[in-house]
């Protein structure tokens, strides 16, 4: 039987150019753009190749070679994952193209059969149908798993640049720095401030940071908690601090939450904490 099994193996390779362009003729039904009325021609050039190595990797199984189908799988998933990924293709659209897929080559699988019909058992063709499928699945899965890594990785990254950017300490001289804050603050927002900027002052080697607050519109006692344990820990670190920007119904909230800024330099605004703390002089230059 193992040279049937090689028989249809090659027979798959051989007619994998008309398995794509059957598939490419019914994926014009699909709901995805991607797949269905894209007409980029680098798009149908990536679609001809992946599905030539997805016919390559599932006509493998046939062999039953374990170890050689389950590195060409990892090829394979590792390839259609990352694709699918950078063209921001959602995981279902993926698998119902899949699905056509496992379609489109069983047609082909039945095709063999019934030309080698008189030489071929039921448990043979049975014996097929298991190993196709499962190695269908085992396809389904693997991406599925290597989508869900790949994504979680853009995610977090992108988290990552939404955390610094919620946070930047801008240099604008030597070892003097500004942090505006934009936005509200919430208990995620405080600790990430907490967490990321002693540190960041200290990389940068700020010795005095300037706080503008003007875009916070709502202050309540624990904005105003954390805004204090941020400025205790800084100055911990022999970091100077001020603050700059606090909105008149800000200033008026505060006062009723009985919030105390007295300890603590306040400016109405950026440009008068800069000028009034000499960093810089009315005509714009620096006294650094």
């Amino acid at each position: 039987m193992a040279s049937i099994d090689r028989e249809l193996y090659e027979y798959i390779l051989v007619n994998s150019s008309n398995i794509t362009t059957k598939w490419f003729t019914a994926k014009c039904d699909f709901d995805s753009p991607f797949y269905s009325n894209n007409l980029n021609p680098e798009i149908d050039k990536v679609l001809k190749e992946q599905h030539a190595l997805t016919i390559s990797t599932v006509a493998y199984a046939f062999l039953e070679e374990e170890h050689g189908f389950q590195e060409q799988l990892l090829i394979w998933a590792e390839t259609v994952a990352q694709s699918r990924i950078e063209h921001n293709i959602p995981i279902h659209d993926v698998i119902k193209a899949l699905n056509k897929t496992r379609e489109t080559i069983w047609l082909f699988v039945e095709n063999f059969a019934f030309a080698h019909h008189d030489d071929l058992l039921n448990t043979v063709v049975l014996k097929w149908s298991r190993l196709f499928n499962t190695a269908f699945d085992q396809l389904i899965h693997s991406f599925s798993e290597r989508y869900y890594y790949l994504s979680n990785n853009r995610l977090n990254a992108q988290q990552a640049l939404i955390n610094e950017l919620s946070v930047p300490v801008i240099p604008i001289l030597e070892s003097v720095g500004v942090l505006p804050i934009v936005g509200d603050i919430d208990t995620f927002r405080s600790r990430l401030l907490l967490e990321s900027v002693p540190n960041t002052c200290v990389e940068m080697n700020i010795d005095k940071l300037f706080i503008d607050i003007s875009s916070v519109t709502f202050m309540d006692t624990m904005v105003a908690n954390e805004l204090f344990r941020l400025i205790d820990v800084l100055q911990l670190l022999g970091i100077k601090t001020v603050l700059s920007g606090i909105r008149p119904e800000v200033a008026q909230t505060s006062i009723q939450l009985g919030v105390n800024f007295g300890n603590i330099s306040t400016f109405s605004s950026l440009k008068q904490a800069l000028l009034r703390t000499g960093v810089y002089t009315t005509s714009g230059t620096s006294k650094k």
